[in-house]
């Protein structure tokens, strides 16, 4: 195992609250076996909604509340730099939030830039604000939901990697270039 690796598995650890053996870590190939694993392995519930899909719904209507131009262009690959000038962004993002958010939601999220890691897309935008959730209490015993187990997956290999965006059934080593 290289030390990204072995980054991603005590990141993984600590966010979850379990011990990862190292013949474990050695089988998990891709980020969706490290999901499957995890919730192998946590206390989770599952969800009648599609949280992410709700998520672009919401957001969607915010952004055409915002920006009347929005009427027909907007998708998970719609760039945000595409549809707004970085100086227009902490003004709609507050404005999106008051609108259709919730106070869980991310009260700043960064531009994305040079040395600033902030969503390019709106399928970003939509893991970011999950990412930025409130976990489950692992000292109460709540229960995780798979949405939340990914998004905090993808941030794990986001902040290990830089990789901003990958397929869930990526190879660790092939695709996103791990030891």
């Amino acid at each position: 195992m290289g030390l990204e690796t072995v980054e991603i598995v005590i990141s993984t650890e600590e966010t979850f609250g379990i011990d990862i053996s190292d013949d474990d870590a050695a089988r998990i190939s891709t980020p969706k076996e490290l999901v499957d694993y995890l919730s192998s392995r946590i206390s989770t519930v599952s969800v009648e909604t599609c949280l992410t899909q709700q998520l672009f719904y919401r957001l969607r209507r915010g952004f055409r509340q915002q920006i009347a131009a929005l009427a027909q262009a907007f998708d998970l690959d719609t760039s945000l730099k595409d549809i707004l000038h970085k100086d227009q962004w902490p003004t709609v993002w507050a404005a999106v939030r008051a609108d259709v958010g919730s106070d869980d939601w991310p009260e700043i999220v960064p531009w994305p830039g040079f040395l600033k890691e902030g969503p390019k897309t709106i399928r970003q935008l939509i893991w970011h604000v999950v990412e930025h959730l409130p976990r489950p209490s692992i000292e109460r015993g709540e229960a995780w939901t798979r949405p939340c187990i990914e998004a905090q997956v993808r941030r794990i290999i986001r902040e290990v990697t830089g990789k901003q965006d990958f397929s869930l059934r990526a190879h660790f080593v092939k695709d996103l270039g791990l030891n």
